[in-house]
C-alpha cells in the first residue's frame, strides 16, 4: 500500500484509529465520535495510506487491528493523552493529570511514600499551599499485573506499577525495575499448631488458607512454589482482593495466609500476627514500572518517573532497616 508523501497525520486521522480500535467497530466508532460513517471510513483509508499499512482486519466479526495496527494504536493513544496533559496544562497549569495503574501489594508499600513526597506533612494552616503547588493530579486503577499492563499496552494508562509479565509487545514499552519484595506467610501470634521456629513447607498441609484472588501475581508465585515441593493443591477456605482483608480474617482465626513482607511486619508490630519462619523462604520477586518510551521525551512524565524511582530507592533502604532491626529483636528475644 503506497504512502502520500509530505502528509502527516492529523488529529482527526488519531481519533478516528483509537475510535476503532476501542470499539473494534467502524460503525459504532462512527457513533462515539458523531461523524457519518463513510467520513470515519476515509479516514481510516486515509491514515492507511499515510502509514503505508493496513491496519485493520474487517470481517463480518467487526475491525481488529494487525500487527501493525496494534503497534500504531499505542503510539495514537499515547499521542491522544498527550494532547490531553497539554490542553489541561493551559486549563490549569498547576494541575497535570497522570493516569497510574497499581497492584494491591504496592498500594501498601510504594504508594504512600509516592503521595508523601508530593503531600508531605505541613501545618494545617499551610495545607492549602501545599496542595496547589503540586503539579500532579491522580487517577489510580488498581488491579493485577496482567490487567494493568495490557492498559500500558492499550495506551490507557501513563504507567503502571507491577510484578511480572511475559508479554513482549515490541519496542513501544519499557518496563524498569523498582526494587525486589519477599512475600511471607503469615498466621495469628498465638496460632495453636503452627511453632514459632523454622518449619519445612509441608507442615503447612492441611491448614486453612486465605488467600488473594488467583489472577494476582503473588498467589501465582506462591502456588508455584508451593507445587515445587510436590505438595497437594491449596483449596482456599476465602480469597480476596486485599491484603488487609486477609491479614484482618488471619488475626483473629486459624487460617493462614500470605502478604508483602513490609505489610507483613507492620501488622507484627502490634502484636497480632507473626511471619511462619520457613526453612526455605519464598524468593524474592521484582516490582517494576511499566510506560510507553515517548514518555521519556515528555518532561512532566519523565519528571514523575523518576520520582517514582526515588521513592523507590528510599522504601528499600527503609525496609532493609526495619527487616535488621526485627532481626536483631528476634535474637535478643
Amino acid at each position: 500500500m503506497p504512502s502520500l508523501p509530505n502528509r502527516p497525520l492529523q488529529r482527526r486521522h488519531i481519533e478516528a484509529l483509537v475510535a476503532v480500535g476501542d470499539s473494534h467497530s467502524v460503525h459504532r466508532a462512527a457513533r462515539e465520535l458523531g461523524v457519518p460513517q463513510p467520513v470515519l471510513s476515509r479516514l481510516l483509508a486515509e491514515a492507511e495510506n499515510l502509514l503505508g499499512a493496513r491496519l485493520f482486519e474487517r470481517s463480518s466479526h467487526g475491525s481488529m487491528p494487525t500487527a501493525q495496527g496494534k503497534a500504531v494504536l499505542s503510539q495514537a493513544r499515547f499521542v491522544l493523552r498527550a494532547i490531553e496533559r497539554l490542553n489541561d496544562a493551559i486549563a490549569d497549569p498547576q494541575r497535570r493529570p497522570i493516569q497510574l495503574g497499581c497492584i494491591p501489594r504496592a498500594m501498601h508499600t510504594l504508594m504512600p511514600g509516592l503521595l508523601a513526597r508530593l503531600y508531605p506533612a505541613v501545618p494545617m494552616d499551610t495545607t492549602s499551599a501545599q496542595a496547589a503547588d503540586t503539579p500532579y493530579q491522580f487517577r489510580v486503577v488498581e488491579g493485577s499485573s496482567k490487567m494493568l499492563f495490557d492498559q500500558i499496552a492499550a495506551g490507557s494508562l501513563d504507567f503502571a506499577i507491577l510484578r511480572s509479565t511475559t508479554r513482549d509487545d515490541g519496542d513501544d514499552l519499557v518496563v524498569e525495575r523498582l526494587y525486589e519484595e519477599r512475600t511471607v506467610i503469615v498466621c495469628a501470634a498465638g496460632h495453636p499448631t503452627i511453632p514459632a521456629g523454622p518449619i519445612h513447607l509441608s507442615r503447612l498441609v492441611g491448614q486453612g488458607w486465605a488467600l488473594p484472588d488467583a489472577e494476582t501475581s503473588s498467589r501465582v508465585t506462591f502456588e508455584t512454589f508451593w507445587n515445587e515441593h510436590g505438595l497437594p493443591r491449596i483449596r482456599p477456605v476465602i480469597e480476596t482482593r486485599s491484603f488487609e482483608s486477609n491479614l484482618a480474617l488471619v488475626a483473629g482465626t486459624s487460617l493462614v495466609s500470605i502478604a508483602p513482607e513490609s505489610v507483613a511486619r507492620s501488622h507484627v508490630a502490634f502484636g497480632l500476627l507473626r511471619i511462619v519462619k520457613l526453612r526455605r523462604p519464598l524468593p524474592a520477586n521484582p516490582v517494576m514500572l511499566a510506560f510507553n518510551r515517548m514518555a521519556i521525551e515528555d518532561p512532566l512524565l519523565s519528571g514523575f518517573r523518576e520520582m517514582i524511582h526515588q521513592t523507590a530507592r528510599a522504601r528499600m533502604s527503609t525496609a532493609r532497616a526495619v527487616a535488621e532491626y526485627a532481626d536483631h529483636s528476634t535474637a535478643l528475644r
